[in-house]
């Protein structure tokens, strides 16, 4: 059950750092930064802020 707690943190990290490096951040440090923390929170944030510099601030 740990090993699968620690494969979900590694993965939903790396979902957050490829937000960070679409985005033109740093991905490693949103890694670092989701592993320590909360990546599902880290990663809705990333996922909403690319949304809105891709296609709502795009097209206006």
């Amino acid at each position: 059950m740990g090993l699968f707690v620690i494969i979900n943190l590694i993965i939903l990290s790396t979902v957050v750092a490829y937000f960070a490096y679409r985005l033109g951040h740093n991905h490693w440090i949103f890694f670092i930064i989701s592993i320590l923390l909360s990546p599902v929170v880290g990663s809705l944030l990333l996922a909403i802020w690319d949304y809105y510099k891709t296609f709502i601030k795009g097209r206006v």
